[in-house]
């Protein structure tokens, strides 16, 4: 197929300048709304983001993992202005260095005031003082 598309460029047709390349990157998605996997909270990265996750639902449900605990809530946005409800999480056991994590990301998620996805698809909050308060890459999708 390829020899093909070169051998139709080298005959001159225009069509050849807008035909897309296998190598070319997808558009990155400035979409909030997601699964994301949390990377950094506070100022700290994660020690364990295996599970660490965040779904942002376009219901205004809040739900993911602390990789310690599941957590769920609800959250509104309005423009770049986030809300976040109370955060429920379950209450396993877990050792001492994934508790702060824990700590870090529901702590960041209490004073989060704004959210947006930057050009390079990394989603962050920030507070009230546009101090980062957590970053996170999209997760991806399930086959």
């Amino acid at each position: 197929m390829r020899l093909l598309v070169l051998s139709l460029c080298l005959t001159g047709l225009a069509a050849c300048a807008a035909a897309p390349s296998a190598e070319s990157p997808a558009p990155v998605s400035r979409e909030v709304h997601g699964t994301w996997v949390i990377e950094q909270a506070r100022t700290e990265p994660l020690l364990d983001k295996r599970r660490a996750r965040l779904v942002l639902g376009r219901d205004g449900r809040l739900s993911g993992h602390t990789s310690c605990n599941a957590m769920n809530g609800s959250f509104t946005l309005q423009g770049d202005a986030l809300r976040i409800g109370p955060i429920a999480t379950t209450r396993m056991a877990c050792g001492p260095l994934l508790l702060e994590q824990e700590d870090r990301i529901l702590t960041a998620l209490e004073i989060a005031a704004t959210a947006r996805v930057r050009p390079d698809g990394l989603l962050e909050l920030r507070d009230a003082d546009g101090r980062g308060v957590l970053r996170a890459t999209r997760a991806p999708e399930q086959p």
